[in-house]
Protein backbone atom coordinates (compact mmCIF):
# COMPACT_ATOMS: atom_id res chain seq x y z
CA UNK A 1 0.00 0.00 0.00
CA UNK A 2 1.38 3.62 -0.68
CA UNK A 3 1.01 5.83 2.34
CA UNK A 4 2.29 9.31 0.38
CA UNK A 5 0.70 11.67 -2.50
CA UNK A 6 2.25 13.83 -4.61
CA UNK A 7 0.60 16.71 -5.41
CA UNK A 8 0.80 19.11 -8.43
CA UNK A 9 -1.18 22.29 -8.85
CA UNK A 10 -1.26 25.76 -9.52
CA UNK A 11 -3.77 28.74 -9.39
CA UNK A 12 -3.96 32.58 -10.89
CA UNK A 13 -5.41 34.74 -8.09
CA UNK A 14 -4.47 38.25 -6.67
CA UNK A 15 -1.74 37.83 -3.53
CA UNK A 16 -1.38 41.31 -2.31
CA UNK A 17 1.17 40.32 0.00
CA UNK A 18 3.49 37.46 -1.27
CA UNK A 19 5.90 37.82 1.18
CA UNK A 20 3.58 37.77 4.00
CA UNK A 21 1.88 34.66 2.37
CA UNK A 22 5.61 32.81 1.83
CA UNK A 23 5.96 32.81 5.71
CA UNK A 24 2.34 31.46 6.82
CA UNK A 25 2.60 29.08 4.21
CA UNK A 26 6.24 28.04 4.47
CA UNK A 27 4.93 27.57 8.52
CA UNK A 28 2.38 25.22 7.68
CA UNK A 29 4.02 23.03 5.20
CA UNK A 30 6.76 22.48 7.96
CA UNK A 31 4.56 21.84 10.77
CA UNK A 32 2.62 19.17 8.21
CA UNK A 33 5.86 17.50 7.29
CA UNK A 34 5.09 18.48 3.44
CA UNK A 35 7.88 18.91 1.38
CA UNK A 36 8.72 19.98 -2.62
CA UNK A 37 9.08 23.36 -4.58
CA UNK A 38 6.00 26.36 -3.80
CA UNK A 39 5.94 29.45 -5.76
CA UNK A 40 4.60 32.21 -4.73
CA UNK A 41 3.72 35.42 -6.72
CA UNK A 42 1.24 38.76 -6.46
CA UNK A 43 -0.46 36.07 -10.10
CA UNK A 44 -0.76 33.27 -7.43
CA UNK A 45 0.32 29.80 -6.60
CA UNK A 46 2.02 26.99 -8.23
CA UNK A 47 3.74 23.62 -6.88
CA UNK A 48 4.38 20.22 -6.12
CA UNK A 49 4.41 18.63 -3.10
CA UNK A 50 4.56 15.28 -0.97
CA UNK A 51 3.41 13.97 2.25
CA UNK A 52 1.66 11.15 4.14
CA UNK A 53 -2.28 11.18 2.82
CA UNK A 54 -3.16 12.04 5.71
CA UNK A 55 -1.09 15.20 5.84
CA UNK A 56 -1.73 15.70 2.10
CA UNK A 57 -5.39 16.52 3.02
CA UNK A 58 -4.49 18.90 5.66
CA UNK A 59 -2.75 21.10 2.99
CA UNK A 60 -5.52 20.74 0.30
CA UNK A 61 -7.65 22.17 3.25
CA UNK A 62 -5.56 24.32 4.30
CA UNK A 63 -5.14 25.68 0.41
CA UNK A 64 -8.44 25.79 -0.25
CA UNK A 65 -10.27 27.22 2.32
CA UNK A 66 -8.51 30.17 1.48
CA UNK A 67 -10.90 32.25 -0.97
CA UNK A 68 -8.36 33.24 -3.80
CA UNK A 69 -7.49 29.31 -3.95
CA UNK A 70 -11.13 28.05 -3.84
CA UNK A 71 -11.31 27.51 -7.54
CA UNK A 72 -7.87 25.55 -7.58
CA UNK A 73 -7.19 21.76 -8.47
CA UNK A 74 -5.16 19.49 -7.39
CA UNK A 75 -3.19 16.14 -9.74
CA UNK A 76 -3.32 14.06 -7.13
CA UNK A 77 -0.66 11.20 -7.48
CA UNK A 78 0.02 7.94 -4.83
CA UNK A 79 3.73 7.73 -4.06
CA UNK A 80 5.74 4.73 -1.52
CA UNK A 81 7.66 7.53 0.06
CA UNK A 82 8.30 11.54 -0.12
CA UNK A 83 9.18 12.69 -3.63
CA UNK A 84 10.88 15.61 -2.16
CA UNK A 85 13.53 15.98 0.58
CA UNK A 86 13.60 19.13 1.24
CA UNK A 87 11.16 22.05 1.25
CA UNK A 88 11.35 25.22 -0.86
CA UNK A 89 8.59 27.88 -0.51
CA UNK A 90 9.93 31.15 -2.89
CA UNK A 91 8.66 34.01 -4.08
CA UNK A 92 9.01 35.11 -7.85
CA UNK A 93 7.65 37.72 -9.66
CA UNK A 94 5.70 35.02 -11.77
CA UNK A 95 4.40 31.48 -10.97
CA UNK A 96 5.93 30.11 -14.47
CA UNK A 97 8.36 32.52 -16.35
CA UNK A 98 6.85 34.05 -19.31
CA UNK A 99 8.27 37.58 -19.76
CA UNK A 100 4.66 39.27 -19.63
CA UNK A 101 3.87 39.10 -16.42
CA UNK A 102 1.53 42.08 -17.15
CA UNK A 103 -1.17 39.62 -18.20
CA UNK A 104 -4.03 38.66 -16.08
CA UNK A 105 -5.55 35.46 -16.85
CA UNK A 106 -7.97 36.24 -14.07
CA UNK A 107 -9.10 39.03 -16.00
CA UNK A 108 -8.68 37.84 -19.74
CA UNK A 109 -7.69 34.21 -21.56
CA UNK A 110 -9.02 31.51 -23.80
CA UNK A 111 -12.42 29.62 -23.30
CA UNK A 112 -12.08 26.65 -21.39
CA UNK A 113 -12.77 23.02 -22.90
CA UNK A 114 -13.84 19.53 -21.04
CA UNK A 115 -11.99 17.13 -22.64
CA UNK A 116 -15.03 15.96 -24.43
CA UNK A 117 -15.92 19.31 -26.14
CA UNK A 118 -12.37 19.01 -27.41
CA UNK A 119 -12.34 15.47 -28.97
CA UNK A 120 -15.71 16.59 -30.86
CA UNK A 121 -14.12 20.06 -32.59
CA UNK A 122 -10.32 18.86 -33.10
CA UNK A 123 -10.67 17.59 -35.99
CA UNK A 124 -12.38 20.28 -37.68
CA UNK A 125 -11.53 21.94 -40.86
CA UNK A 126 -11.47 25.43 -39.02
CA UNK A 127 -9.44 24.16 -35.99
CA UNK A 128 -6.31 24.18 -35.26
CA UNK A 129 -4.32 22.68 -32.44
CA UNK A 130 -1.55 24.76 -30.89
CA UNK A 131 1.41 23.33 -28.96
CA UNK A 132 2.72 25.96 -26.31
CA UNK A 133 5.01 23.75 -25.08
CA UNK A 134 9.29 24.35 -26.01
CA UNK A 135 11.02 21.83 -28.55
CA UNK A 136 11.96 19.12 -25.69
CA UNK A 137 8.44 19.22 -24.44
CA UNK A 138 7.00 18.61 -27.86
CA UNK A 139 9.39 16.27 -28.99
CA UNK A 140 8.53 13.71 -26.32
CA UNK A 141 4.86 13.88 -27.53
CA UNK A 142 1.99 15.99 -28.86
CA UNK A 143 -1.21 15.76 -30.04
CA UNK A 144 -1.76 14.87 -33.95
CA UNK A 145 -1.62 17.29 -36.40
CA UNK A 146 -0.55 19.82 -33.37
CA UNK A 147 0.73 22.82 -34.79
CA UNK A 148 4.65 23.38 -32.81
CA UNK A 149 6.21 26.38 -32.14
CA UNK A 150 10.26 26.61 -32.10
CA UNK A 151 11.13 27.38 -28.90
CA UNK A 152 13.44 26.66 -26.05
CA UNK A 153 11.43 28.74 -23.73
CA UNK A 154 7.65 29.40 -22.87
CA UNK A 155 8.67 32.88 -22.63
CA UNK A 156 9.62 33.26 -26.38
CA UNK A 157 5.70 32.54 -27.62
CA UNK A 158 5.36 36.11 -28.18
CA UNK A 159 7.69 36.06 -30.76
CA UNK A 160 5.30 34.31 -32.88
CA UNK A 161 2.42 35.98 -32.45
CA UNK A 162 2.05 37.57 -35.77
CA UNK A 163 3.62 34.60 -37.74
CA UNK A 164 0.18 32.43 -36.26
CA UNK A 165 -2.21 35.70 -37.03
CA UNK A 166 -1.29 35.93 -40.44
CA UNK A 167 -1.03 31.89 -40.97
CA UNK A 168 -4.25 30.89 -39.26
CA UNK A 169 -6.44 34.26 -39.86
CA UNK A 170 -10.13 33.23 -39.34
CA UNK A 171 -9.30 29.74 -37.50
CA UNK A 172 -10.51 28.69 -34.13
CA UNK A 173 -7.44 27.62 -32.14
CA UNK A 174 -7.49 25.33 -29.68
CA UNK A 175 -4.47 25.00 -27.24
CA UNK A 176 -2.59 22.93 -24.81
CA UNK A 177 0.48 22.28 -22.61
CA UNK A 178 1.41 20.34 -19.59
CA UNK A 179 -0.56 21.19 -16.86
CA UNK A 180 -2.45 24.39 -18.27
CA UNK A 181 -0.93 27.08 -16.62
CA UNK A 182 0.96 28.36 -19.74
CA UNK A 183 -1.89 28.12 -22.09
CA UNK A 184 -4.18 30.70 -19.51
CA UNK A 185 -1.66 33.31 -20.33
CA UNK A 186 -0.78 32.22 -23.77
CA UNK A 187 -4.61 32.26 -24.92
CA UNK A 188 -4.19 35.50 -23.08
CA UNK A 189 -1.09 37.12 -24.67
CA UNK A 190 -3.05 35.93 -28.72
CA UNK A 191 -6.20 37.48 -27.58
CA UNK A 192 -4.62 41.03 -26.67
CA UNK A 193 -2.57 40.70 -29.52
CA UNK A 194 -5.80 40.32 -32.33
CA UNK A 195 -5.75 36.84 -33.49
CA UNK A 196 -9.15 36.07 -34.68
CA UNK A 197 -10.55 33.68 -32.48
CA UNK A 198 -8.83 31.42 -29.67
CA UNK A 199 -10.34 28.57 -27.69
CA UNK A 200 -8.50 27.44 -24.60
CA UNK A 201 -7.10 24.80 -23.29
CA UNK A 202 -7.56 21.15 -22.91
CA UNK A 203 -4.91 19.52 -19.93
CA UNK A 204 -2.93 16.60 -21.18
Amino acid sequence: MKNYNVLLYYCYSQIEDPEKYREEHHLFCLENNIRGRIIIASEGLNGTVSGLKEDCEKYMAYVKNDPRFEKLEFKVEEYDKHGFEKLHVRVKSEIVRSGFSYIDPTKKTGKYLEPDEFKSIKDDEDVVILDCRSDYEHKLGKFKNAVTLDINNFRDIPDHIEELKEKYKGKKILTYCTGGIKCEKASAIYWIKGLIMFINFMEE
